[in-house]
């Protein structure tokens, strides 16, 4: 993880919770993510339960969630999950990412509060600079 002097200077520091199923793509997020100065913590999780665990107990300032993730206690997918955090935390900024990006699930992230919707098979490369423009307006 790269130490921030701007954000120690100004005493902030953001975190970012990842979830994706997929072990080899949450692991590339947040080698993307720790590399982005202003972020000192990276959670991680695999499903929607754990999820919202991990924002209740720290309350992240940025989300990036897959839709379609293992759910229970009644989180059927990271839809859920994104209404879940915006009830928690209607300032959160969340990224949404799918391999099966339709019209439909736009529009409902959309609805959802969701700030970004990509599809992670053609606009993944995005991704990077999308989150540190949203670290920098978090942190300024």
């Amino acid at each position: 993880m790269l130490y921030s002097f701007a954000a120690d200077i100004m005493g902030k520091s953001l975190s970012v919770l990842v979830m994706d199923d997929a072990p080899v793509v949450r692991r590339l997020i947040v080698k993307l993510v720790n590399g982005i100065k202003g972020v000192d913590t990276v959670l991680q999780a695999g499903d929607a339960p754990s999820a919202v665990a991990l924002m209740e107990e720290h309350s992240p300032e940025i989300a990036i969630l897959d839709i379609k993730v293992p759910g229970g206690k009644g989180l059927r997918n990271g839809i859920d999950v994104l209404r879940a955090m915006k009830v928690a935390q209607p300032d959160m900024a969340v990224i949404m990412l799918t391999n099966h990006a339709t019209p439909r699930y736009k529009t409902e992230c959309e609805q959802a509060g969701a700030n970004y919707f990509f599809d992670k098979s053609s606009e993944f490369d995005k991704l990077p600079l999308v989150i540190e423009e949203l670290v920098e307006g978090l942190l300024s």
